[in-house]
């Protein structure tokens, strides 16, 4: 069931990136151009719900294919690969909130897989 499942969130993980890439959840907004040249646009929820889904969904059954020493590991890793997908998404869409949302999970991501699991590290 491991293989299985770490083969799903494979495909998951990067079905979401690759839509990123083909289709950026923007859309012009009805092709207006605003006084500076450039074309208006807006985000299309929809489409920007499915790829951090996709990436959030392939992370988790990652993780569940694979034998972690505790449970901080776990979460921590699941945090760093969602924030980094996340990242890559807006990153690559132009949406700056969502690229400081996966640069931050994944930030928090990485401290819970270091410093999780530690028990009276000072004393």
């Amino acid at each position: 069931m491991r293989a299985v499942e770490r083969v799903a969130g494979i495909i998951l993980y990067i079905g979401g990136i690759v839509m990123a890439l083909f289709y950026p959840p923007l859309e012009r907004a009805a092709c207006m151009t605003v006084p500076g040249g450039k074309v208006a646009g807006a985000v299309n929820p929809f489409f920007l719900t499915v790829e951090v889904g996709l990436v959030l969904a392939g992370s988790v059954l990652l993780s569940a294919g694979h034998n972690f020493k505790s449970g901080f590991t776990k979460l921590g890793w699941i945090g760093v690969a969602s924030g980094l997908g996340i990242a890559f998404v807006g990153g690559y869409s132009g949406l700056r909130v969502v690229f400081l949302f996966g640069v931050l999970l994944a930030t928090f991501g990485l401290a819970i897989y270091k410093f999780g699991g530690m028990k009276n590290a000072y004393g």
